[in-house]
């Protein structure tokens, strides 16, 4: 039976070997050239199809694998196949080759497959592509590209590749996230605890498979980067297909792990990386509010006996939680306006508008997280919830450099490696999402200023301790949290990152 096998993938690989030699040479104009490219293009389908179906069997029995069966389709199936994919994937259609789009979305197709995330561990073979295939076709120094004019579409296609296969691993590590490349949906009412961790595992997926193929981003992301800095009008359609259809794969993956996109970008690109951020921002916030406005149109197609004005008042008499007014506490924006880091934020952010009225409040915060009376623990977790508001207020933008300096002196003074001890989960959440949240905040500006990033830097390596223990918690929400916490920095770090903090780990 394995004979037969082996017997049937030669003459499949051969069927697209002998297409790939004959395009490759002079004589694409054979008689018989239709026929083999036929050949081929069912030659894809078939070895498609067939890993799929090893990956599915895989999928199923994930512990014990495939009984009886030698690898297939693994890193020696690549090499083989490298040269004829490389070739087709540079066929994708234009008015020249609209006869050849099978051949490309074949070979797609296949690529996905062989990079799926779970496949049989003595297959596993995403190096290879990437190094054999996907780096060549997106090199700058690349020898592979057959029609230099058509570079441009090929690095958008291997981006769309990359892109899926990222999206396509996020899926597979959350099935119950129903995400869509360059839509996903997403849920801006409160989450509960089980949706938070549901969102680290969707970033650290995102980010394991992005660091898989991160010299392909690198590669596309130069690509992209000079017509994208251009002024509009100055480059010409193939440039504008190319960098729009690249951003395009960029949103999708942004939609569903904006940290981890962010993060690599910020790595890979470094200061270049800010226009495209920002345009990934952009279209992400501009799609939110498109989601919130349809969802706004069916509240008011459902409450149509209200009148506009009495479905958008808001009374501040007491929140949504029975807490009395604060006025540390302003009405709160939009949920879609803020950051996706912010989208579970207890209380709505809180706007500062003074030097003076910002140290008062971290004074108070920091007398309250000083009271280590058993009885009033929801006074420590109001103001670590009040912390959190602050940072989502944009203390750390809207008053400059010294309110900056002053909120990560004062936040170095807090007892906060004591809040990732306590014994409520309560406590160590919100402990977790305000060393986070400060990261993220900040991670643009500690390259600027290297003081801060001193200051930064060494609050962090504080608490990573205390995160550490968190982790080898005996209760299982509370490791999570942990575990969650350590993956946020990493994702949130920016490009400079917590070096230091590697000590702790040994």
């Amino acid at each position: 039976r394995n004979n037969l096998r082996d017997e049937f993938l030669s003459l499949v690989l051969q069927h697209i070997q002998d297409y790939h030699d004959i395009m490759a040479s002079s004589q694409s104009h054979s008689d018989d050239i239709c026929f083999l490219q036929s050949l081929a293009e069912l030659s894809l389908q078939c070895l498609s199809r067939l890993v799929q179906l090893r990956n599915e069997t895989f999928d199923k029995n994930p512990t014990k694998g495939i009984p009886g069966l030698a690898p297939i389709f693994g890193e020696e199936f690549v090499e083989e196949i490298a040269a004829p994919m490389k070739f087709f994937l540079q066929l994708e259609p234009n008015i020249v080759e609209a006869d050849l789009m099978e051949l490309s979305l074949g070979a797609s197709e296949l690529i996905l497959n062989l990079m799926h995330p779970h496949r049989p561990r003595n297959e596993a073979c995403v190096p290879s592509i990437r190094d054999d295939i996907l780096i060549p076709l997106t090199s700058p120094e690349s020898s592979h590209i057959r029609v230099v004019e058509s570079r441009g579409r090929t690095v958008a296609m291997i981006a769309e590749l990359a892109s899926k296969s990222v999206v396509m691993a996020v899926e597979h590590t959350v099935p119950n996230y129903a995400g869509s490349a360059g839509g996903a949906v997403i849920n801006t009412s409160a989450f509960a605890v089980e949706d938070e961790e549901l969102a680290m595992k969707r970033e650290t997926a995102a980010l394991s498979r992005m660091q898989d193929v991160r010299d392909v981003f690198q590669n596309v992301g130069k690509v992209i980067l000079v017509p994208f800095l251009k002024e509009r009008g100055n480059f010409d359609a193939l440039e504008e297909e190319t960098t729009r259809r690249v951003l395009h794969a960029f949103l999708a993956i942004f939609d569903i792990a904006p940290f981890a996109m962010e993060s690599q970008l910020e790595t890979l690109l470094d200061d270049h990386a800010a226009p495209i951020i920002d345009y990934l921002k952009m279209n992400c916030r501009e799609r939110r509010l498109e989601q919130e406005e349809k969802k706004q149109q069916n509240s008011n197609s459902r409450n149509h006996g209200e009148t506009g004005h009495e479905i958008f008042e808001t009374s501040y008499e007491g929140d949504e939680f029975g807490n009395s007014p604060d006025p540390l506490h302003q009405p709160p924006a939009p949920p879609v306006q803020l950051p996706p880091i912010y989208q579970t934020i207890p209380k709505p952010p809180a706007i500062i508008t003074s030097i003076r009225q910002l140290e008062s409040t971290l004074d108070s915060i920091t007398a309250n997280l000083e009271n280590q009376d058993p009885e009033l623990w929801d006074e420590r977790l109001a103001a670590l919830v009040d912390v959190e508001c602050l940072l989502a207020g944009g203390v750390s933008s809207t008053l400059g450099v010294e309110a900056r300096h002053l909120f990560i002196e004062k936040i170095r003074k807090m007892p906060m490696t004591d809040q990732f001890q306590d014994l409520r989960s309560q406590i160590t959440n919100q402990a977790c999402r305000v060393i986070v949240a400060l990261s993220y905040e900040y991670r643009e500006y500690v390259r600027e200023d290297g003081s801060l990033g001193v200051a930064v830097q060494h609050f962090v390596d504080c608490c990573t301790p205390s995160i550490l223990k968190l982790c080898c918690s005996g209760t299982r929400l509370m490791a999570t949290q942990g575990m969650n916490c350590m993956l946020c920095l990493a994702a949130v770090g920016g490009s400079t990152g917590y070096p230091r903090t590697i000590s702790n780990f040994c």
